[in-house]
């Protein structure tokens, strides 16, 4: 048989050994955690086959899987160990892996949003909530592939579901033209954004070198990845020959250099003086709303957009000419 009892404000395991006393720290304070370990010590006293209720902490197993997760994915290491610091460690850190509760995981999902309790010092979103639960599961499903504990605990906790749904949102030429007008120093940014569907990131890192007289070649390197970790070529537009033909320069950057906040509160400034409501990526959704408006097939505008699936792309599916008007035009019930 096996017991558990407190010493301080943490529980702890003894069973005997051929007679002799065995100690084991249960690194939790909390009784239910305690009793399901002793549980499983028992078992394994009775058929000699260990359960595997590893005592590994959430914060102690957090280091192992950031460094097997850096190897397999380098371009994540930073934005890894910002969510595992900031949020994963200080909620669940001293959790045991092999018990961490359901309910606490349910809990703390809504705290997130600041919907129950005391609100959270910076509410989040939704979207930002089933991304930090993601990494969650994913460093204890790990824990179960390599044995580390014998089942996910939280598998039943479910992402949280949408609240709304509306097509993407893109400028009209006209609000381009007014954007440009109200920021010229910076215009032939915003110009170029909008004519190549750059992602900002992919603007920040365009070097001269990878433009010529046809096209921009985004490509996906170690120093800046792209988001699907693909390259991929876009056709200089009249509107982008315009814009780069402005930004031209002996730099090695196509941009001028500054942090990608200051990108977006510069264009923050401009869309307020034009009248109009957005953020850079929407120059993004304008090059490709524009181009499936014209009939672009949504194949060619997923690879220009450089879409990973066709799936993204359809989602402005809605903007090609005769969008499902054709399909019911001649159904009179």
């Amino acid at each position: 048989m096996a017991t558990v009892y407190k010493r301080g404000k943490t529980y702890w395991l003894k069973w005997y050994e051929d007679g002799v006393a065995k100690y084991e720290s249960l690194k939790t304070q909390e009784k239910k955690d305690a009793l399901v370990a002793k549980a499983a010590k028992e078992l394994e006293l009775r058929t000699g086959t260990s359960v595997a209720q590893s005592n590994c902490t959430m914060g102690e197993f957090a280091e192992q899987y950031l460094l097997w997760h850096s190897g397999e994915y380098p371009w994540a290491e930073k934005e890894m160990r910002y969510y595992f610091d900031s949020v994963l460690i200080p909620e669940f850190g001293a959790m045991r892996l092999a018990s961490i509760d359901p309910q606490k995981v349910e809990a703390w999902k809504h705290r997130r949003l600041g919907s129950i309790g005391h609100r959270s010092k910076r509410p989040v979103s939704r979207a930002t909530v089933n991304n930090e639960l993601k990494k969650l599961k994913a460093v204890v499903n790990k824990a179960v592939e390599w044995g580390v504990i014998p089942r996910n605990t939280i598998k039943s906790v479910r992402t949280l579901q949408r609240l709304d749904a509306r097509p993407r949102s893109f400028f009209s030429s006209s609000q381009l033209e007014s954007i440009y007008a109200a920021d010229v120093d910076n215009s032939a940014i915003w110009q170029l954004m909008a004519n190549t569907g750059m992602r900002a990131g992919e603007a920040m890192n365009l070097r001269w070198g990878d433009v010529d007289d046809a096209r921009i070649r985004i490509v996906s390197s170690k120093e800046f990845h792209t988001k699907t970790r693909q390259w991929r070529d876009i056709p200089i537009s009249p509107g982008a020959a315009a814009a780069l033909e402005r930004l031209r320069s002996n730099q090695e950057y196509v941009l001028p250099r500054m942090c990608m906040m200051t990108l977006r509160t510069r264009f923050k400034k401009a869309c307020e003086k034009a009248g109009v409501v957005g953020t850079p990526h929407e120059l993004r959704h304008t090059f490709i709303s524009h181009l499936v408006m014209q009939g672009v097939p949504l194949r060619t505008v997923q690879v220009l957009a450089g879409h990973k699936t066709i799936a993204v792309t359809e989602q402005y599916a809605h903007l090609a000419p005769d969008h499902l008007s054709n399909t019911v035009s001649r159904l009179n019930l």
